[in-house]
């Protein structure tokens, strides 16, 4: 009898190992199934990253062609604004330049022609003063004629 319990005990713990055997062999086939999915699922997360990655790249690389033209454009437009206001600068200078001299030489032209007309009146004041001296004289000669005419001399008066 004891033998027979040991048997039936071996059979027992042999039937228990090999469901635990079997038990494991399946966790194991679970275990590794659930490793190829998740590197299967590692794998799509990575190639959609890659995507994602090359797509913003290029959409970045995009916007830096963008405006790496756009500040190509302001450069240029800044240099012909720079040159339009040096030409600008240039032409009000000589403009300038031109008009002080148009001024100088109307000043001069009406200096000469003030001189000219005071030393016209000038002459004018004293060719007059001169036939109003001439005339005073002459009317305060005939004057003093007519009072010594009548007899009076004229300093006495």
């Amino acid at each position: 009898g004891p033998w027979r319990d040991t048997v039936w005990q071996a059979k027992a713990d042999n039937e228990g190992l090999k469901r635990r055997l079997w038990d494991l062999e399946k966790a194991l086939e679970q275990a590794q199934e659930n490793k190829r999915d998740i590197c299967e699922e590692m794998a799509r997360q990575y190639q959609e990253l890659q995507k994602q990655t090359a797509a913003h790249s290029q959409r970045l690389e995009a916007k830096v062609k963008s405006l790496q033209e756009q500040l190509a454009a302001r450069l240029w437009e800044n240099q012909q604004t720079q040159e339009t206001a040096s030409w600008a600068l240039a032409e009000r200078d000589r403009t300038i330049t031109q008009l002080q001299g148009r001024l100088d030489a109307t000043e001069m032209e009406y200096e000469k022609i003030l001189h000219g007309s005071l030393d016209l009146v000038l002459a004018k004041m004293a060719e007059a003063s001169q036939r109003w001296e001439e005339l005073g004289t002459t009317i305060a000669m005939e004057h003093k004629e007519r009072l010594q005419e009548f007899g009076l001399n004229p300093p006495e008066i």
